[in-house]
């Protein structure tokens, strides 16, 4: 998305990139972001990040704006614009509820609210982090119990360090592919410390396609995500969007990313003025 030549998780001369998440990277002349977010795109991709704290007034181009916790991982971000008509509320990834690694989200009030719309039905009710912490933990131990290892599958930015820190509070030992120990010493760089990590953890963590050999181990697999086993998200389930919306208060609503369309629909009936984002890209018209 952009406008008034403002990159919105899209490239453009000035591109706001709300977080580290590959599907996420910009490329601009200047990217605006959170350091945190300088730090972990930077494993993966170049280019010239221009970094805000959180709460810090600065300009974007010609306009006014703030950067606010997004929740959804380590400097994850939302970003308020004060432009000439209206203020502008534009969400990227976000989560309601407090994780472990991420700094908790922050609302504020806007005009318009541009808003992520992966799990946007109802049917997306997920328990709280601290309901599938419980579950998580009661599958390491009951996995251990039978004798066997168990196995964390998971996005190895992000989620990976959110496992990370969890089976840390509680105790465990964790083996991890190289992937996730980079991300981890770079949350360690902002205050979020491992103490578990080891070559010979009882419990390991892969990402979904670079898996750890389990070298004859016998293993017990858990999926975690959304869309998995686990629905430990950092994603805003359905409800959790509907509390975001009843925050900022908008008087327009732009759904982005997942169920865009269908998550409109329903907004319409709640009688919110609601478009999916594409519609409106795709038409011309001017936010």
């Amino acid at each position: 998305m952009i406008i008034r030549g403002i990159g919105l998780d899209s490239s453009a001369e000035i591109a706001f990139q709300s977080h580290a998440h590959t599907d996420h990277f910009v490329s601009g002349k200047v990217i605006v972001s959170t350091k945190a977010t300088k730090f972990l795109s930077h494993l993966k991709k170049g280019g010239f990040y221009k970094t805000y704290d959180f709460g810090k007034a600065f300009y974007i181009g010609d306009y006014k704006a703030k950067l606010y916790p997004a929740g959804h991982m380590l400097g994850s971000a939302q970003i308020y614009i004060k432009l000439d008509e209206f203020s502008l509320l534009y969400t990227g990834d976000v989560k309601w509820f407090k994780l472990r690694t991420a700094e908790k989200a922050k609302f504020r009030r806007a005009d318009v609210l541009v808003i992520e719309s992966t799990y946007g039905l109802p049917m997306y009710n997920f328990p709280t982090p601290r309901e599938a912490e419980k579950k998580l933990i009661a599958f390491v131990e009951q996995s251990l119990d039978k004798g066997k290892t168990p196995m964390l599958y998971a996005n190895q930015m992000g989620k990976a360090q959110e496992l990370l820190k969890i089976l840390d509070l509680h105790g465990y030992s964790v083996r991890v592919s190289r992937e996730i120990l980079k991300v981890a010493k770079v949350y360690e760089k902002f205050g979020i410390k491992f103490r578990n990590i080891s070559k010979e953890g009882e419990v390991l963590i892969s990402g979904f396609k670079n898996q750890i050999s389990f070298n004859g181990v016998h293993s017990s697999g858990l999926f975690v995500s959304g869309f998995g086993d686990l629905k430990l998200s950092n994603h805003a389930d359905f409800w959790e969007l509907i509390r975001i919306i009843e925050t900022v208060k908008p008087e327009k609503i732009y759904t982005r990313y997942g169920y865009a369309r269908e998550f409109a629909r329903i907004l319409r009936g709640l009688e919110y003025d609601a478009k999916p984002l594409e519609d409106v890209l795709f038409s011309g018209e001017l936010i």
